[in-house]
């Protein structure tokens, strides 16, 4: 069985969420800033029909908070955000792929149920619609 190993851009995913946790001070990353960290990614590729950058970032501050102290150690991800993670990887693996590309990351994020249901109002959108938009751009 080979070996699921993350994409540069599932990789650059993973940077995204930490540093969404660095600019709003909190040391935990959550399933929203996995999220939040693809559809970043997946914006900077030209994918259409995404909340943008300030919008992502306000909904993270809606539903994850904002702390008043700068961190000075590693985030970390926490274990909702590992268990999609790992969830992903599962299914990954099960469908005979090797990649987690940041559009994987976004879709299993979601389909794993972690997510925040708010997150989604937050981001101006449904998780019906966000999935539709990540499945068009899968398919165009």
């Amino acid at each position: 069985m080979s070996e699921v190993t993350l994409a540069p851009d599932g990789e650059r995913t993973l940077r995204e969420a930490q540093n969404l946790c660095y600019r709003t001070n909190v040391a935990i990353v959550a399933p929203e800033h996995l999220l939040a960290g693809a559809l970043t990614v997946l914006n900077a590729a030209g994918l259409a029909g995404l909340p943008d950058a300030t919008t992502i970032e306000s909904a993270i501050v809606m539903t994850q908070g904002e702390g008043s102290q700068q961190i000075s150690e590693n985030v970390m991800f926490g274990s909702a955000a590992r268990e999609a993670i790992n969830g992903i990887a599962g299914a990954v693996r099960e469908a005979g792929g090797t990649q987690i590309t940041a559009l994987i990351l976004a879709a299993g994020t979601i389909a794993s149920g972690e997510v925040n249901p708010m997150f989604y109002g937050a981001l101006g959108t449904t998780k019906a619609a966000l999935l539709a938009a990540l499945q068009a751009s899968e398919n165009a």
